[in-house]
């Protein structure tokens, strides 16, 4: 028997709490709008079909043996070939992961073009994960023992068992549902049965207290299983997989959000969301809706994203979270899939406008074009690249989240609102729909968007000339307006932006719709810094290119702000502008378009001579008055630069922070490095740090055994590297040609650093 736990499927707020109460819980509701049978949309020529068969040739690539390699290992079973790499490396404990994501890469790939490589290859792992389920004997199945389950649930450290299980289901529930795979439902059935039988054993608190680790989207996963069984068992074991503590202050219409890991509550929002589409329960839509609000609202940059380090922050406190672990992939997704369910839900284009933005901004930044790679991060942080991985030694979370979402690039153009057809991303492609008024129609969507705002829709009646209404998007950011004809005549267009369009008529073959939409260009600023901004054309992203990072603050644009277009020029070349009349000019182009190139996205605004460009000014001639007084310099954590100045260390490490090298020293260790001196002049110790250190970092300065100064680093910086310079005594210098330098934690301390650079100067 399970423990019963009735979830808020079926809940009452009761107090400001979730309650349980006995009632069956409605039907499912009605949608606004409906989404069109996955294929029936395909892409035409260009840079989004382009992406797709990168993407599936990366998927083909994939060797059954190998994903199947550590379940076969944990079941008994041969294991030929070679395991993966990375996340999947066979000590890993999420290891497993990946194969579901595949699976429902997989699956999507086919409905939307015919791949007999592809198909037998999904096949065979689907029969390799049954060989390992009935070896296991319990209809357990994963790649790490069960044991994994037995220490979540006993509260001992393990990463995300569930988690992993999660993708395997649904990666097994997506062939089944995409590609008819009745062996796949039988193997999650036999997943749900074992999973049943050890939750049995919790009662509500001891489930409560296992969902503290990441569990991935297990309520969502086991509600689709139950979509295709329709058994019982299954919605009630999904309904205990919903973690009371991070729903309920939603309901309360608080925000929950800020130190929570985003990508683990994003998957807990799209279990609710797949809640209200089964049931049509009020408070499973109430929870999504003030997630929503909260993170649209208070938690996300101007591309749509979220999170730096995976985390959110305070609301509406976004300056200082510019990073090199901005927007995770994962989340930028499970973002989209959430707001899809609302644009579903309600119609409201402003659904559609979002998903506009995260599309072109948080979506289709990620693959590489041509090795089809993709990221973990997004760095939002000036000065930094996107760092692509391999095909089969990184194998992150992102990168099968990234395969999954670049095999549905198709989907979300088009959608249905009874007998009218909704267009809701101007994409070329061409789309075949069935509906029962207007018997079949053929469209085909011609455009070069972005890289243009204009498309063009052409139809054709394939049974009879038919009247239906084509719902039009008018985008918000369409400030220049929008111009539309049909066959040549004018139709109006009038509302606010962020509404539909609509067009009615009788649609006989060869009736066209041309739609013109300049894309203006906006600064979009920081909520709690409004002179740091993002510059976007239409619904794009410009990112800045940048030269190396250096010591020096980001130049400003001393640009109003209101006219971009007044310093902001088109070059000629497609989606390129260049400023003019800047501290320092550079060119902008589209954050998607960024492959290797270093990048800034929000960039600070001043006006001329002001506090801004002064700062700037002035630091360009410290650093100036530093090259003139360098005598020697190394940079930490370069071997080559280390090497030449005696480097010894114990205890030491080095990394790398938005593209800028570091080595630090923890307790009991110690950084060492022979420097040239001017054996005439005073000379000046100068090292660099990040502003963003701080904790227990307290260190001590000496020059040949003689401490000159300590140091304690205090953090809650803005992400800047600044540079501290130290006299040294001219006794320790005077007639000597070299000197040593040893940084070490003082006796208060545990961590001497980060150390960015190490200059030896003259004195002024």
């Amino acid at each position: 028997m399970i423990v019963p736990r009735v979830s808020l499927l079926a809940l009452a707020c009761l107090a400001g709490t979730v309650a349980a109460h006995t009632t069956e819980p409605p039907a499912a509701p009605p949608m606004a709008i409906a989404p069109l049978p996955e294929g029936s949309a395909r892409l035409t020529a260009g840079p989004l079909l382009e992406a797709f068969e990168t993407n599936r040739r990366y998927v083909a690539s994939f060797d059954p043996d190998r994903l199947l390699w550590t379940f076969r290992r944990n079941a008994g079973l041969p294991t030929p070939g070679a395991p993966l790499g990375g996340w999947e490396g066979p000590e890993i404990e999420l290891r497993g992961h990946s194969i579901g994501h595949y699976l429902s890469a997989c699956a999507h790939i086919l409905r939307h073009a015919e791949d007999e490589e592809i198909r037998r290859d999904a096949r065979a792992v689907v029969q390799g994960l049954a060989d390992c389920q009935k070896a296991l004997g319990t209809g357990y199945l994963s790649a790490f023992p069960e044991e994994f389950l037995d220490r979540v649930e006993n509260g001992r450290a393990v990463w995300a068992p569930y988690y992993t299980i999660h993708k395997i289901l649904a990666g097994l529930v997506s062939m089944h549902q995409l590609a008819g795979d009745a062996q796949a439902l039988e193997i999650a059935r036999g997943m749900a049965a074992h999973i049943e039988g050890r939750c049995a054993r919790l009662d509500d608190a001891a489930m409560q207290r296992m969902l503290g680790n990441e569990f991935g989207g297990m309520h969502e996963a086991l509600l689709d299983l139950f979509a295709s069984t329709g058994d019982q068992r299954h919605r009630a074991l999904a309904n205990r997989f919903q973690k009371r503590v991070f729903l309920d202050p939603l309901l309360r219409g608080e925000d929950p959000l800020p130190g929570l890991h985003a990508n683990t509550h994003l998957a807990q929002i799209e279990g609710q969301a797949r809640a209200y589409e089964l049931t049509g329960d009020p408070q499973a839509r109430a929870i999504v809706e003030r997630f929503w609000s909260a993170l649209h609202e208070d938690h996300s940059y101007a591309t749509g994203g979220s999170n730096s380090g995976e985390y959110w922050g305070p609301p509406g406190r976004l300056a200082a979270t510019l990073s090199a672990t901005n927007q995770e992939f994962c989340t930028s997704y499970n973002w989209a899939r959430i707001t899809r369910s609302l644009l579903l839900w309600t119609g409201d284009a402003h659904y559609a406008d979002e998903l506009e933005r995260i599309f072109h901004n948080g979506i289709t930044v990620s693959q590489h074009p041509t090795s089809g790679m993709l990221l973990y991060y997004l760095p939002l942080s000036t000065g930094l690249r996107k760092d692509h991985g391999t095909p089969f030694d990184t194998m992150t979370c992102c990168y099968g989240t990234g395969i999954e979402a670049y095999a549905q690039l198709a989907d979300g153009i088009y959608f249905t609102r009874g007998d009218d057809l909704v267009v809701a991303r101007f994409t070329g492609s061409t789309l075949r729909w069935t509906s029962p008024r207007a018997g079949a129609v053929e469209l085909t969507q011609a455009t070069t968007f972005p890289e243009r705002g204009m498309s063009s829709l052409r139809f054709t009646a394939v049974e009879r000339p038919t009247e239906f209404a084509v719902l039009l998007r008018y985008p918000w950011w369409a400030s220049d307006g929008m111009r539309v004809t049909v066959n040549g005549e004018p139709v109006a267009v009038s509302g606010p932006r962020g509404q539909w369009i609509e067009v009615r008529r009788r649609w006989t073959t060869g009736d066209r719709i041309e739609i013109d939409l300049p894309m203006p260009l906006r600064v979009v600023t920081m909520p709690d810094d409004p002179g740091l901004g993002a510059i976007m054309a239409g619904p794009l992203v410009l990112a800045g290119l940048v030269t190396e990072p250096t010591d020096l603050p980001t130049a400003p644009i001393v640009g109003d702000k209101l006219a971009a277009s007044a310093w902001l020029e088109p070059t000629g070349a497609p989606l390129t502008w260049r400023t003019k009349g800047m501290p320092e000019d550079r060119t902008f182009v589209p954050l998607e378009r960024i492959v290797g190139e270093r990048y800034g996205v929000y960039w600070p605004f001043g006006v001329p001579g002001g506090a801004r460009q002064k700062a700037y000014d002035e630091a360009v001639a410290a650093r100036a008055d530093r090259e003139r007084r360098t005598v020697d310099q190394v940079q930490p954590g370069d071997e080559g630069s280390e090497r030449e100045h005696a480097f010894d260390g114990a205890a030491s490490r080095s990394g790398e922070v938005d593209g800028r090298r570091w080595r630090d020293a923890t307790v009991g260790g110690h950084i060492r490095y022979r420097l040239a001196v001017d054996p005439e002049r005073p000379c000046v110790l100068a090292l660099t740090y990040f502003d963003r250190d701080g904790g227990a970092r307290v260190f001590d300065l000496l020059i040949d055994g003689t401490r000159i100064a300590s140091e304690r680093l205090v953090g809650g910086g803005q992400g800047q590297f600044p540079t501290v310079e130290y006299p040294i005594p001219a006794t320790l210098t005077a007639g000597r040609q070299s000197v040593e330098l040893r940084i070490e934690p003082a006796p208060n301390g545990e961590i001497a650093g980060g150390i960015f650079g190490v200059r030896l100067l003259r004195r002024p």
